[in-house]
């Protein structure tokens, strides 16, 4: 079947998220990558490295046969080990830069386009202006790694305050970020996210006019800010239209026209456009197959509103 958005976008999703229990880059991956990889909504992936070589190479096979895109997602050992890359302490600086390393070997492996990462915990203010210069350094080194492997090292902007209280989150520092690292490594840019615009009070509009000569992956989910004691509280990524939640139908449809309007979605048809991520996470005892069958139905109108 071929969908109206061929050509215009490349829908990919988030594999870790879509089903928690490959988590650790183990469970069942093999199983759940093949329920992607063999979904022809899906033209693109996001993985984060496989715990062990047997499934690396079980996975490889999964995605060159399916032929859909691979993106390699570094946040997840990023924040799983809490490695920081603006740390001030050397040592621990280094282990995030290695760490970060080992996923861009395994982009390299699945010819991955893409790696994303995150910044390190916003530190005291007093400390600030030296851990985003410690950042800019990070980021400097990793794109210069990538580049020989013609990778894309891509900033995802997070929340500040909420949930994984990173130093980069709010749109106007993140471009002066990217721009600092630009001078040097063009194989760099930022990821925006949907879910994380209600998190750090920013409206898609206002994100993608600042971050537009920056920008080079985009997220799409839903985010949850009314009770705490809800589980889907912060940056968890319940399914669009949880109950209470921030984005559904409406929302994701506001967020594509704006990405048309600033030129990440292109109005002709190319062999390879961008590509646009969901990412979606079952809350509590939802089925995964459900949540992503709910999340392919909301594109759909939203894209059929546009």
């Amino acid at each position: 079947m071929k969908y109206s958005w061929n050509g215009y976008v490349d829908i990919g999703l988030i594999h870790s998220m879509a089903f928690p229990a490959t988590g650790a880059g183990a469970g069942p991956y093999i199983e759940s990558l093949r329920t992607i990889a063999n979904d022809s909504f899906f033209s693109a992936v996001e993985i984060r490295r496989p715990a062990d070589v047997e499934i690396r190479r079980k996975a490889v096979e999964i995605t060159e046969t399916s032929g859909i895109r691979v993106v390699l997602a570094g946040q997840p050992t990023l924040l799983a080990g809490k490695l920081n890359l603006n740390s001030e302490v050397q040592q621990d600086r280094e282990a995030a830069l290695a760490d970060v390393k080992k996923t861009i070997d395994d982009a390299v492996f699945f010819k991955a386009e893409k790696v994303i990462v995150l910044s390190g915990a916003k530190p005291a203010p007093e400390k600030k202006k030296k851990e985003l210069e410690l950042l800019v350094d990070s980021l400097k080194e990793l794109s210069l790694y990538a580049k020989a492997n013609n990778i894309i090292i891509s900033l995802e902007t997070f929340d500040e305050n909420i949930d994984k209280k990173c130093l980069i989150g709010i749109s106007t520092e993140a471009v002066k970020v990217a721009e600092e690292v630009r001078k040097t490594c063009s194989n760099f840019g930022l990821t925006v996210d949907l879910s994380h615009l209600p998190l750090l009070n920013e409206k898609a509009d206002y994100t993608l006019n600042t971050v537009k000569s920056v920008v080079n992956h985009i997220h799409a989910g839903n985010c949850y800010l009314k009770d705490k004691q809800n589980p889907a509280y912060g940056d968890q990524h319940p399914r669009f239209g949880y109950q209470g939640g921030e984005n559904d139908i409406k929302e994701l449809a506001a967020f594509i026209r704006v990405l048309f309007k600033y030129d990440y979605l292109k109005n002709t048809a190319t062999e390879k456009p961008p590509i646009i991520s969901l990412e979606v996470k079952p809350v509590g005892g939802e089925d995964p197959v459900s949540v992503i069958a709910n999340t392919k139905r909301v594109w759909q109108t939203a894209w059929a509103l546009i």
